[in-house]
């Protein structure tokens, strides 16, 4: 699945809850795509080379790889910091 499908899906079901919110959500991931655009390496790094950042307000996970001339989104996913 690519990071496109994930946002993709994202979308798919919080449009089955609130048409509203997923432009929002929507709006939130991209804002924190153009920031990683400017700012690659603003990540946390995660393994060796994959990094990760944090939608500001909808706190999705972006994860990508910083390349020479190119950032690769690998995957966007919900964050959810759950106690077991």
């Amino acid at each position: 699945m690519s990071a496109l499908a994930d946002l993709e899906a994202i979308a798919s079901y919080f449009d089955a809850i609130d048409p509203d919110i997923t432009a929002r959500i929507v709006a939130d991931v991209e804002s924190s795509l153009k920031r990683l655009k400017d700012f690659p390496l603003s990540g946390e790094v995660r393994g060796t080379d994959l990094r990760r950042i944090l939608s500001k307000r909808y706190r999705f996970i972006i994860s990508y790889f910083v390349a020479p001339a190119q950032v690769e989104i690998v995957g966007v996913f919900r964050f959810q910091n759950r106690r077991a």
